[in-house]
């Protein structure tokens, strides 16, 4: 509609060279974020499978982590949850009859990848085709995002430039471990990095 990709603001003309590179990745960064009805449907779905797995084990407690707690996700990520509880064998198919039983994920869209090194279950949520990694007793996880989101506090274009390089991945299908791809943590930790090793004197939204 406006001769460029679609967060290309109407009558904009950006500048040269990396200016308007920069212009552009803040264009990009303000387009993706979710809305709050996005948000909210995140939220929908999160409480839907809590009500399956409080159902199975009322003790079990569910955590969000990854990209939807720290708020780096695209509108297409999935959503990270993981089961806390005390279990001799991780139920991984337990889990999954009670998911499509109960018509939270269609069976085609389950995988249970349990010969991973972080066994997981991978479902889309029936209502709203929103993916979701489900793992167990992985406290790490809540643990990273945590980290992850005073890194956001200390680092302010982090968020900008985590976006835009993980929509580069996505569109090259390098955004998936199991594919050969890399993970969005890896990545976050990538971009930390270069930001604690390439310091400005000041960190701010400005080119």
């Amino acid at each position: 509609k406006y001769k460029g990709c679609p967060w290309r603001v109407r009558d904009y003309q950006y500048g040269d060279g990396i200016i308007g590179l920069h212009e552009e990745i803040d264009h990009f960064y303000r387009y993706v974020l979710p809305t709050p009805c996005e948000h909210a449907i995140r939220n929908e779905v999160v409480k839907r499978i809590e009500a399956v797995v409080h159902s199975i084990w009322p003790q079990a407690v569910v955590e969000i982590f990854g990209s939807f707690r720290t708020g780096l996700f695209l509108p297409t990520s999935d959503i990270d949850l993981v089961v806390l509880g005390l279990w001799e064998k991780l139920p991984l198919r337990t889990l999954e009859f009670e998911l499509v039983s109960r018509n939270i994920a269609e069976a085609c869209t389950v995988r249970v990848l349990d010969k991973a090194s972080v066994p997981i279950i991978k479902l889309t949520d029936r209502e709203t085709q929103v993916k979701v990694d489900i793992s167990f007793n992985m406290q790490s996880g809540v643990q990273s995002a945590e980290l992850i989101k005073q890194f956001k506090r200390d680092y302010p274009v982090l968020g900008k430039l985590v976006l835009v390089l993980k929509q580069f991945l996505l569109l090259r299908d390098l955004n998936e471990v199991f594919t050969g791809g890399i993970s969005s943590y890896s990545l976050i930790l990538m971009c930390i990095s270069f930001l604690q090793l390439h310091p400005r004197g000041i960190c701010h939204d400005k080119t």
